[in-house]
């Protein structure tokens, strides 16, 4: 008997470094085959083609499709391009294939959406494991679409909204993809590949920031596949020696009794199989003393480097109103951070620049408060982006006058041309924070990246404002203050050309350093990665220095430890092999930013780089990237 041919379109961009040759499996359209391939009527009827996991030429891919009956595309911004210059030319080439589109991006709410998408014959919005099932059944008896909640139908170019779609109640009636071995094929066909396999152990998320799509697209309310799936899924990830997981979550810990037992799973899996070497999570907005907990088991417990993300995006109360989100109070955001410090926690915290109602003042003001709400080690800034069909672009944009522009280096390894780039449109300006404010805001996050953040001043800002000069004061005036270095002076130019390019442009265009890439999104760290390649650690820790004494009536003794302190904290190239490191000072400067111990006493520690200490120039100027969430490039301190 004849089946009809299902193929999947997920194509994504090579992840982390490049020798890593690492993918995600395409687990969303895993998910659709595994829930329809359980019904006799499509078992009986059909069968899975291939996997589109990757960008191919759209000439190879075309002629790889063309046996496929029916192709579903899971489109979202790091494939928009490719996706429908795919499909155009598919349909082209084989005019009654069934193209299918779904995903975050397609533009659900534009009632001509076929006129500008003519290649595609239905479009499921939101959810779609029911959706994508009935239209399986539908094009293997009448091909009548139209009765089908919660598609875009193309009736002749017209557009015909089914309306609203059915979610399913019970995540366990999706069959797991892993576990009824959907990706088995192409796992032994390209065995070559690191794999990054994409779990959920809930979905939803009771959130509805304006900013985001994610609530919209799950209807708000979290609804949680059972236990012992999730547990059964990691399981097949070690044995199937997957090298990585997206866990994607929206609110990892939201549930802390159960994720600290999935943490548990985790940390057993990485033991027994040694996979996967690495894993994301996206952690609860609303956090506890629990969601720290888990973090620290999975370190101190599991061996993980990753760290804690508390996600507040602004710290300013009418941002907050106006993108509709409530952070946890300050006083449990420092909470959060104290903990982090005294366990010796990664941390880091999103913000996102060109967000409605941010003005150039608040933008800074937000640094200053997460300093000093305790936050020093991780700020993460993102260009704020107006996702297709989040509120904030559908019905915020024109209150706000917020002005796009699609910039197509903003996603890492973006080296298509032509139709394929793929571009991602971002904020440039709003009325609030005009364009030239929005450099200026840019060239700060830069500034307090490099020297914060990044480790060039943290302690020192951190012990001279615990005595009474804010971090107001001391940043304002060590702007000035290096400006006057050539160098330094140099590398501000950059940033502002840079940026202005981006915004003129839609690239930066910037030539790589050390073989990195240098793109919209971590233009930011561009400079201390500059300190490496050119090896000028010494050079920004002598101004530094200078800076101190010009500026400041230090004694003698604290101002030397200072220094020292800050040139072991932030790792020199030069000097890898030479950690760890024990350093005996006259002042206790961690017991006093910490235990509000006295600073005038002596006491030594250990500072220790925990990463391979023979790897490249190359390869450590990637890490400052790659691995920024985990601190790299900054010292491992203990007191002795």
């Amino acid at each position: 008997m004849y089946k009809k041919k299902v193929s999947f379109v997920n194509p994504n961009f090579q992840q982390g470094p490049k020798e890593f040759n690492a993918y995600y499996l395409p687990y969303s359209c895993g998910v659709l085959w595994s829930y329809a391939n359980q019904f006799p009527e499509i078992y009986n009827n059909y069968e899975l083609g291939d996997f589109i996991w990757r960008r191919d030429l759209v000439e190879e891919t075309v002629e790889l499709l063309k046996s496929s009956d029916v192709v579903g595309f899971s489109t979202y911004i790091w494939n928009r391009s490719y996706n429908n210059v795919l499909a155009r030319e598919l349909k082209k080439a084989k005019p009654n294939i069934l193209i299918i589109f779904g995903g975050p991006e397609p533009q659900i709410e534009n009632p001509e959406f076929f006129e500008k998408y003519p290649y595609v014959d239905v479009c499921v919005k939101l959810e779609g494991e029911i959706s994508f099932k009935r239209i399986l059944d539908a094009f293997n008896t009448d091909k009548n679409y139209n009765s089908i909640p919660g598609l875009l139908v193309n009736d002749s170019g017209k557009t015909i909204n089914t309306g609203d779609s059915l979610r399913i109640d019970d995540l366990d009636s999706i069959p797991s993809p892993y576990l009824t071995d959907v990706f088995k094929p192409l796992m032994e066909k390209f065995s070559e590949i690191r794999w990054n396999a994409t779990l959920e152990s809930n979905r939803g998320c009771p959130y509805a920031c304006t900013f985001c799509d994610w609530g919209s697209l799950t209807y708000n309310k979290v609804k949680k596949f059972g236990l012992e799936r999730v547990y059964h899924e990691f399981e097949w990830v070690g044995k199937n020696k997957c090298d990585f997981v997206s866990l994607t979550d929206a609110n990892f810990g939201i549930f802390p009794e159960r994720d600290s037992m999935i943490a548990d799973k985790l940390i057993e899996v990485q033991k027994t199989y040694n996979n996967p070497k690495a894993y994301t999570i996206s952690w609860a907005k609303n956090q506890k003393r629990e969601v720290v907990e888990i973090v620290r088991k999975l370190i101190f417990e599991g061996g993980s480097k990753l760290g804690l993300n508390l996600s507040v995006q602004t710290m300013d109360e009418n941002v907050l109103d106006i993108i509709k989100r409530k952070n946890l109070d300050t006083n449990k955001i420092e909470e959060v951070f104290e903990l982090c410090e005294q366990y010796n926690i990664p941390l880091y915290t999103e913000l996102i620049l060109g967000l409605p109602g941010e003005t150039l003042d608040s933008w800074k003001n937000n640094f200053y408060r997460l300093y000093n709400a305790g936050n020093h080690t991780g700020i993460t800034v993102y260009q704020a982006q107006l996702l297709e069909n989040a509120e904030m672009n559908l019905t915020q944009r024109k209150m706000y006058k917020l002005e796009g522009r699609i910039v197509y280096d903003y996603l890492v390894g973006t080296y298509n041309e032509h139709e394929l780039k793929e571009g991602i449109e971002v904020v440039i300006s709003t009325r609030d924070l005009p364009n030239d404010r929005m450099i200026e805001a840019q060239v700060f996050s830069w500034f307090m990246n490099t020297f914060h953040i990044n480790g060039i001043t943290t302690y020192i800002s951190r012990v001279l404002n615990k005595q009474g000069i804010s971090y107001k004061e001391f940043y304002d005036k060590l702007l000035v203050y290096v400006k006057q270095d050539p160098w330094i002076a140099s590398e501000i130019h950059r940033i502002e050309d840079h940026y202005s390019n981006w915004a003129k442009h839609g690239r930066i265009d910037h030539v790589p350093i050390q073989g990195m890439e240098i793109h919209g999104w971590n233009l930011i760290h561009s400079t201390i990665i500059n300190i490496q390649s050119e090896s000028k650690h010494n050079h920004v820790f002598n101004i530094i220095e200078q800076f101190l004494r010009a500026e400041f009536e230090i004694e003698e003794s604290l101002l030397t430890d200072l220094i020292l302190f800050q040139r072991l904290f932030l790792i020199d190239y030069n000097s890898t092999k030479n950690y760890s490191l024990k350093l005996a000072v006259n002042n206790d400067i961690l017991g006093y930013l910490q235990d509000n111990s006295e600073l005038n006493k002596q006491a030594e520690y250990e500072f220790d780089f925990p990463e391979n200490k023979e790897m490249s120039l190359q390869q450590f100027c990637e890490q400052i990237f790659f691995a920024r969430r985990r601190n790299f490039g900054k010292a491992w301190i203990t007191r002795l």
